[in-house]
């Protein structure tokens, strides 16, 4: 019968490892980051969804929030930081690409561009945003600690949209819109408390809060 819960302390090593390797604020991270942004940027003020979607499968920001709540739970200070430093960096990144990606469309426009419904779209969050937030970070936290399903962590990063959110900040402050921005921004905070809390839920359930017994 399959156990989740077998060799626990050998894929909690496994795990913690390819969170730290993920959630380091590298040059790869910071160079898809700013490929990413104005994609999803694009298809923001597009109102496309396909385009969207292709912008959220580069984006590598959904690693950091899972390193986030694993040394949260385990009470490492220094893998906090390091996790939040990427998350903050990298979150600062794609507001900024996204709010320099706003400013090329006035300037081809020769005018303000329109708020597609894409955009209106990540400016009223309600708790199924949240129930979805919950359930990506669950599912991520799972996927990770398996080794055969940690493809599926692209999916995830889709279904919990974490950059559209930033990207409408950014095109909110190209637009001198704080009621774009604060609402926008609220979303990415409910995305993130979200997915926070569901994966250190997980990790739990996979017993990576147990103290790891070192053989005599």
């Amino acid at each position: 019968m399959f156990n989740i819960f077998s060799s626990a302390a050998r894929i909690r090593n496994k795990t913690e490892r390819q969170l730290e390797q993920y959630s380091r604020p590298s040059v790869d991270f910071f160079v898809l980051i700013t490929l990413s942004a104005p994609i999803i940027a694009i298809g923001l003020i597009l109102n496309n969804a396909a385009i969207i979607i292709g912008g959220m499968v580069v984006a590598p920001l959904i690693s950091p929030f899972f390193g986030f709540s694993l040394n949260i739970m385990l009470f490492r200070i220094k893998g906090i930081m390091r996790s939040l430093t990427s998350i903050i960096l990298g979150s600062a990144l794609a507001i900024a690409i996204s709010t320099l990606t706003g400013y090329v469309a006035i300037l081809l426009y020769n005018e303000r561009f329109i708020l597609t419904s894409e955009i209106l779209t990540r400016t009223k969050p309600d708790f199924l945003y949240f129930i979805v937030a919950l359930l990506s970070g669950l599912v991520g936290a799972y996927a990770y600690a398996r080794p055969k399903l940690s493809k599926r962590v692209v999916g995830i990063a889709i279904s919990a949209a974490i950059v559209p959110p930033l990207s409408v900040i950014g095109l909110g402050i190209s637009l001198l819109n704080t009621e774009l921005i604060n609402s926008s921004l609220f979303l990415f905070l409910v995305n993130f408390v979200g997915i926070c809390l569901g994966s250190i839920f997980m990790f739990v359930i996979l017993g990576f809060g147990k103290e790891i017994e070192k053989p005599e």
